[in-house]
Parts: structure tokens; sequence; C-alpha cells
């Protein structure tokens, strides 16, 4: 329904519009008989009134004095005295900077259909000892769903049977796969990608994580305070005054040209485009710089941003495992032993092998040929190259192989670091190497996070689902000196409430679907782009199309310089009008010049917010 009120009034704009600059044509052409163009512009002032007036009455029902209100006024006055062409221009500078700030600060709510959307309608669960689909809003604890590759899990349990590498990082914020078997837990809303498991259920529907999520998201969303127009704000004082100001004019000097000079004068049009016509223009600044701001209450809200507050997992770091190590034992060349993995791994679709193959493509390595292929699912992968076995995986599964893990492997594997994930690799019953891979941080991170503070943001924190010990690695790294991990989604939001109820104002930028709620909760929401989940990318205000985390600090500059030149918009138009309403009360001036010194009025505050364009 809202949305056809939009259409509506937009209709009634321009046709309100259309009438008049069709009056006006006729009138300067001498297109058609005086009678003919003063009807359609008597019939355009008529509509316009109506597009301002149900803004007019819809806010003095709510007992605020807006803007609108003394636009109608104005309008009003100017139809009275036939001055029908200047009652349309009214309308137009109002009405199209409303529409503007309504199309801008429109968000297309999608967030919480999408998360439901995204979720498994149906299911496969063991009945009577065969695998029958059903309704996932049909399983209940206790019974035992299966889950097969590319499936994501329906229920919150634990694994009975099976092995599968499960891809938790969109509700955990864990960067690499993790291998679950029998006796582990599962998420629902986390996606098998190898193998398959069959789940006895602990929690299912609105109680399991993903449903929690859904439900985190929608209460924020509904929790959101609403943003008041910084012009409404002084268009509380400043109605009131003007129309008594008018009225006493009127009974002082019995001239209704007066009145009417000085409701034209005063009409709020630059009031009005103080805001929408700034925020215009960071929107379009934004966009030049891969920042795509959806509304101009984000803008807003940015300009009193103190904190930030980061998730780690596709933010901070890139969100996909890379090589960074090949290691060859006893002698053996590291190029051979990144050769043999990445002809092996060709074979696999787990996120390690891709960033296997991927490292040897980039190293110029040619991989080599293998055949009889053997899949351990969360283990790894055996494979025949020149009629000899090559054994790529886990330290379990070389074990089960019958492969000696030597001390050289041993000492390799226990320096390694906890974020970190090391594949071996064996010739036959002989370990030659091994490729470590890990979650990589983004570049120049720690110069962003120093730009963040000089841009204003006096706290940054990491929020994270991962590890604590990765978390602090990176925060060391980053040079962050607050973080929290090992949250869940819910446990995120606590965290950003907390914030908001000490007086910080919290901007949030995250990318998966764990970070939607805190997204949400945040004063400002900010997605990753490229990698973000849509229902990240949808629940926040603003979106790094490019994901290069150089546009937080340009966005909390774009954001105060914005506020800025609303305020400066406001005080021009206020000083300009003051003087014009001096000038129309004493008759200096008629409605005509009132007319141009109004709109000269709103011509300035446009082109001083143009400067937002260079705002960098």
């Amino acid at each position: 329904m809202p949305r056809m009120v939009n259409r509506n009034k937009a209709i009634l704009l321009a046709v309100s519009v259309g009438l008049g600059a069709t009056s006006w044509l006729a009138q300067i052409l001498n297109l058609l008989p005086p009678q003919i163009y003063n009807a359609l512009s008597l019939l355009g002032a008529v509509l316009g009134v109506i597009f301002i007036a149900h803004s007019a009455i819809k806010a003095l029902l709510g007992g605020v004095f807006g803007i609108d209100l003394l636009a109608t006024v104005a309008i009003v006055a100017s139809i009275m005295l036939g001055e029908n062409l200047a009652a349309i221009v009214v309308v137009l500078m109002l009405g199209g900077g409303e529409i503007l700030e309504e199309f801008i600060s429109r968000r297309a709510n999608r967030a919480i259909e999408e998360l439901i959307d995204a979720f498994p309608k149906f299911t496969t669960m063991i009945r009577d000892g065969e695998e029958v689909e059903v309704s996932v809003s049909e399983v209940k604890p206790g019974d035992v769903v299966v889950v097969k590759p590319g499936g994501m899990i329906p229920v919150d349990g634990e694994v009975i049977n099976g092995n599968a590498t499960v891809n938790q990082s969109s509700v955990t914020g864990e960067p690499l796969p993790a291998e679950k078997q029998r006796g582990d837990d599962v998420l629902s809303g986390s996606i098998v990608e190898l193998g398959s498991v069959q789940i006895q259920t602990r929690v299912v529907g609105a109680e399991s994580t993903y449903g929690r999520i859904i439900v985190m998201v929608r209460e924020a969303e509904e929790n959101q305070a609403p943003i008041v127009r910084l012009a409404d704000r002084f268009a509380g004082y400043y109605i009131p005054v003007i129309l008594v100001l008018g009225l006493a004019v009127y009974f002082i000097t019995r001239d209704p040209v007066k009145m009417a000079s000085v409701f034209i004068i005063s009409c709020p049009c630059a009031l009005t485009l103080a805001t929408p016509m700034a925020v215009a223009a960071s929107i379009g600044n934004g966009a030049r710089k891969g920042i795509l701001i959806r509304n101009g209450a984000s803008l807003q809200k940015l300009a009193d941003v103190d904190t930030v507050v980061l998730d780690k997992t596709g933010t901070l770091t890139l969100g996909r495992p890379k090589v960074s190590e090949v290691k060859g034992f006893n002698g053996t060349p590291d190029h051979v032993v990144l050769a043999l993995a990445a002809g092996a791994e060709r074979h696999s679709e787990h996120p390690i092998a891709k960033a296997v193959t991927n490292k040897a493509e980039e190293e110029g390595i040619q991989s080599v040929e293998c055949s009889e292929v053997e899949t351990h699912p969360g283990m790894g992968i055996c494979v025949t190259h020149d009629e000899t076995r090559v054994t790529v995986g886990s330290e379990k599964l070389l074990r089960q192989q019958g492969i000696t893990i030597t001390t050289q492997a041993t000492e390799y594997l226990s320096n390694q670091n906890t974020n970190q994930s090391t594949i071996l690799i064996a010739k036959n019953r002989d370990l030659i190497g091994a490729i470590t891979v890990s979650d990589t941080l983004r570049e120049n991170v720690r110069e962003v996070i120093s730009d963040m503070r000089r841009s204003g943001a006096s706290r940054i924190v990491i929020l994270t689902g991962d590890r604590r010990e990765v978390a602090d690695e990176v925060a060391t790294k980053a040079g962050v000196d607050e973080v929290v991990a090992d949250l869940l989604p819910a446990e995120k939001v606590t965290h950003v409430k907390r914030l908001k109820e000490t007086g910080r104002r919290v901007v949030m930028v995250g990318d998966g679907i764990n970070d939607a709620p805190s997204l949400a909760t945040a004063d400002v929401g900010v997605a990753m782009g490229l990698t973000g989940t849509d229902i990240a990318i949808e629940t926040a205000g603003i979106t790094l199309s490019n994901n290069r985390l150089e546009g937080i600090p340009k966005l909390l500059r774009i954001g105060r310089e914005t506020m800025k030149i609303v305020k400066l918009n406001i005080g021009f138009a206020l000083v300009v009008n003051a003087i014009g309403i001096i000038l129309s009360a004493t008759g200096q001036i008629n409605p005509l010049t009132a007319s141009i010194i109004h709109e000269g009025n709103a011509l300035l505050v446009m082109l001083n917010s143009l400067r937002l364009l260079r705002v960098d």
C-alpha cells in the first residue's frame, strides 16, 4: 500500500506540473485562448494543493507543524491572487524534493523474505528405515534428516552417521570449512559441500540457529527509531512564526498582496531541498567510490558515528582459503609437492582443493595427470599418477593409508597457527611435503584502521564467531585493540546493543548471514558487496560494491560533511527568508520579486550541495 500511495503522489505531481507547463507554453506561444490556459494553470495549481495538503494534514493530525503546512498556505494565497503558475512552481520545488527524498530513502526491504526463501522448504528424513521427502515444518526433535552435497542443513542437531565437509562461515564466521563426523554438532543454515550426513534433530524452526537469525533481523528492523528530517526540526518553530507574522501583516496593512508576498518568500522550498539535494550529491559521490548508499537516514546517522564494529571473516579477511606456504620434506622440491597436490585436488570440489589448484596456476606449475580417484569425505583424496599412489589430505587419512608421519612433518604441524589448515602429501608410503592454507588479511588493513580513527571513529571493535586465538592474531595485525570472539549471531547483537546503550553511535560492517541481525541493529549497517550474502546486503543501508575497506573512512567523512552542508543550507535559507520577509512586510517587494528571491534561494541551496561531490 505505501508504494501505491507514493506512485499516486508522483502521478499527481506530474499531472500538476504538466498542466502548468502546458499553460505556460500556450501563453508564451499564444497557442490557446487565455480562458483555456488560465483554466489549465488553475487546475494544475488545485492538484498541487491536493498533493501538498495531503502531507500537511497528515502532519497536523500527528501534532506536527511541518513545512508542508506553510507551503499549502502559500499555494492557496497564490491561487487567490491569480498567480497559478507561481503556485505550481512551489508545488514542483516542494513536491519534487519530497519525492526525491522518498526515492533515495526507500529501501527494498526484502531481507526477511530472502532469508525465508533461502531456507529449504523440504528435506529428506529417515522414516521406518526409508528415506522420504517431507516438509521441514513436519520435522520434530528426535527425527533424523539426511543432507547431501550442496544441501543446506535445516536443523540444529548431531551427526549420527556419515562424514561431510560443512561450510558454516555464513552462520559462525569460521573461514575454513569444518569436517563433520559422528558425534559432531551442526547448525541450521550451514551448507554441506562434500559428503553426506544423517543428523538427529535437536532444535528446528524458529528456535534453531537460522530461525533465531530471522527473528533477530525482524525485531531489529521493527525497533529502528524513525529519522526526523533536519528541516522538519526547524519547521516546528519556523512555521507557526511565519503563519502568525503573515496574518499580522494583513491585519496591520489590510493588504493581501503583502501577506501573499510574506508567505511566498517564506515558503520553505529551500528548507525542503536542503536535505535531499545534499543527500543526492553524497550518494553520487559515494557511488563513484564504490560506496552504494541506500538512504538519507544512514547519512544523517553517520555524522555522529564514533564506533566501528567489524566482522572478521570476509570483512577484515578475504573470507576464502588461500595457500600461504608449500613445504617439501626430505629434499623434495616445493614445486613437485604442489604439482602432485594440484593434480589430485583437480578431482575435488573442496574449498582447500580449489586453493591448491589456484596456487599452482598462479605459480605457473603444471599439475600432474591422475587417475583411479578415491575421495574420502572430510579427510582428503587418493589418486594414481604414473603407477604411483598419491595421497593428499589430513593426518588422519595418511595414518589410515598406513603412511608414517615423520618427525619433520610432526614438527611442521606443531608450528602451525590456529587459523591455518594443513594438508599432507605422500607418494606411495613416503610423506613428501605439506601445504598450508589460511584465510588472508586484506591489503592495507592497518592503514585503513588508522584512517578510520582519523575520520572520527574513536573506538574500533572486532566481533567474530571464529576462535579467540584466531581473532586475536587478526586484531594484532590490523591494529585493533578490542576483539570479542566465539560469538553466535545473537551474542553479536547483544554486544552492538550494549555499545548503543552506552551512548555510542555504531557502524557495523559485515558480510554473512550471521552478521545480518547486527547490521540491522547498528545505527548504520555496511555490507561487503562482492562477497556478502544477499541477506547482509539487503539488511544494510550501505554496500561497499568493490569490497574495499578503504570505503569505510571515506564514508565517515562523507556522512559528516553531508550534515555540515545540510545545516549550512538551512541556515542560509533562513537568513534569506528573514530578509525577504522584512522587505515583503514593508511593501518594498511585490509577490513577483518575492518569488524570484525565493527561487534564487532554492537554487543556491542546490549549488551549495554540489560541493559534496568533491569530498574524499
